[in-house]
């Protein structure tokens, strides 16, 4: 008896528009980040300057702690995002066969990312000059170390990483899976 589930491997073609689609997910999320740090500095501002609170060291500096941890968390969030994003692509590469369909398609894709992306980092910084997010925005230092001008050499780096894991497969070399 046959089976009914036809067992079919994915090619990177099918995946290749959630990559895109997650760039720019995790830049809005990075716009987001910034706007949402900048409001809740503003909210413990002022609930330290609370009567009840402020009278209290231990509040304040419990209140300090937790406005340096929510920076530094949303910060390591974007960078891993937009780190799992460019491994993603590597990752289609290697686990994809080889097709020189594929090949075009993956340089053709990585190209459209690259000018994606440089759109993308032309908004993050038009974001960050605002006058009252400039001093946030500054705070969020791997963000600004990846998400500035170096993404479009970011993802084109890593789109030719994987260019060249595809070519690499030329000769009936198949998928590790």
């Amino acid at each position: 008896m046959r089976s009914i589930i036809k067992k079919k491997k994915g090619q990177a073609v099918q995946f290749l528009p959630y990559l895109l689609i997650g760039l720019v997910f995790v830049v809005g999320i990075a716009i987001f980040a910034i706007a949402m740090t900048h409001t809740g500095d503003e909210l413990f501002n002022a609930l330290k300057s609370n009567e009840m609170i402020e009278t209290s060291d231990n509040s304040v500096q419990k209140i300090n702690q937790v406005q340096v941890f929510m920076t530094q968390a949303t910060d390591q969030l974007i960078f891993f995002l937009l780190g799992a994003i460019l491994l993603g692509f590597v990752a289609l590469a290697i686990f994809s066969d080889f097709h020189p369909i594929l090949i075009g398609v993956m340089v053709l894709f990585t190209i459209l990312m690259v000018v994606l992306s440089g759109v993308l980092t032309n908004v993050i910084e038009e974001v960050e000059s605002t006058d009252v997010l400039t001093n946030k925005s500054a705070e969020f230092v791997m963000t600004n170390n990846i998400l500035g001008a170096n993404l479009p050499i970011l993802i084109a780096v890593f789109g030719a990483i994987a260019v060249i894991i595809l070519l690499a497969k030329r000769g009936k070399v198949t998928a590790p899976v």
